[in-house]
């Protein structure tokens, strides 16, 4: 039988064609997108190809340096004036003297001389996790009450008042009891089964006391 093409058909196909075109705004066709390139598999220290795909040690160990600020065995070592201060320049974490001056020997001095590198860092952790302006104003230098766990001693630290600070010290740990000049304490919630022991009793690597004293916190980091 012979077969001849309809012209209503073409006609028809003809006409599709007219009516898309104009849909194409002039422009070419828009290819497809390409298919992802296939990522090559990682190569172990034995030369074998792996299908999974993990963080080179060298950049995974600067990741976790970043992390842990620093060694808590050291927290009983004493460092000096310019090196703590650089350490706290550099946590941004502010330094202030009345006397502009770090002389340990004057009250009016702010001097870092000698504190412990646990006090220091656990000064810098607080502004890491508070997130608020941290300024010391008072450090290892005379004028301070003695004892143990002293200024002297390099445990303790002076911080100025600041409504983030305040905010934060009064949220994240709990009211203790009245000092006998009337500073009212504050103290972690958990450094302590015994709530009523007094701080100089005995070591405690997290324990802290916060002295809410008329000018600054009046911290205890031990």
């Amino acid at each position: 039988m012979d077969v001849r093409p309809s012209r209503r058909g073409l006609a028809g196909i003809g006409t599709a064609v007219l009516i898309s075109l104009p849909m194409q705004h002039g422009r070419d066709p828009v290819p497809p997108p390409s298919p992802a390139p296939t990522a090559a598999p990682a190569v172990g220290a034995s030369g074998e190809a792996s299908g999974a795909v993990s963080l080179p040690p060298l950049l995974a160990g600067t990741f976790i340096a970043t992390v842990k600020t620093w060694d808590t065995t050291a927290a009983d070592e004493r460092i000096g004036h310019a090196r703590a201060a650089s350490l706290l320049l550099d946590a941004g974490v502010r330094w202030k003297s009345t006397g502009d001056c770090g002389d340990r020997r004057r009250p009016y001095c702010t001097s870092l001389e000698a504190i412990r590198y646990g006090t220091l860092m656990r000064t810098i952790d607080l502004r890491r996790d508070s997130g608020c302006p941290v300024t010391v104003t008072g450090g290892t230098e005379a004028g301070h009450a003695d004892g143990r766990y002293s200024h002297g001693n390099g445990y303790k630290v002076d911080l100025a008042h600041n409504r983030c600070l305040d905010a934060y010290v009064t949220r994240t740990y709990r009211y203790w009891r009245t000092r006998g000049d009337g500073a009212a304490l504050y103290r972690p919630p958990s450094s302590d089964p015994d709530p009523d022991r007094d701080p100089q009793a005995g070591p405690d690597e997290w324990f802290a006391v916060w002295a809410d004293e008329p000018t600054h916190w009046d911290v205890l980091f031990r």
